[in-house]
């Protein structure tokens, strides 16, 4: 739970409860009041949470999307370039699949 992600750089627990969580819980009554005192208690401070909780959540999914395009750019890198044919080629089809998307295309049809 309070491992960052990779892509987003936040824990689960911190872009659901806007928080990170304690390794331990407090033990003294003096750490949890300390504990109570800094949960907000008032609108201002409820919505000022929300709207950083929102910032958060709207930071990862950004930060997911840049992931994204570095994992494409990085896979497209790699790949050969697009075979060209021309007209007379000769080309190989391969028909393996094909008699069962026949059978799924229309109830109408018998494969033959």
């Amino acid at each position: 739970m309070a491992t960052k992600n990779a892509s987003t750089g936040y824990t689960p627990f911190h872009l659901h409860l806007g928080r990170t969580p304690q390794l331990l819980p407090p033990l003294t009554p003096d750490h949890i009041n300390q504990v109570r005192d800094d949960f907000p208690n008032d609108i201002a401070n409820a919505l000022e949470a929300i709207v950083c909780l929102k910032t958060d959540v709207t930071d990862a999914h950004d930060a997911l999307l840049a992931s994204r395009i570095a994992q494409a750019n990085a896979a497209n890198a790699h790949r050969n370039a697009d075979p060209s044919f021309q007209v007379g080629n000769l080309v190989y089809l391969s028909t393996a699949h094909r008699r069962r998307e026949y059978l799924n295309g229309n109830n109408k049809r018998v494969a033959k």
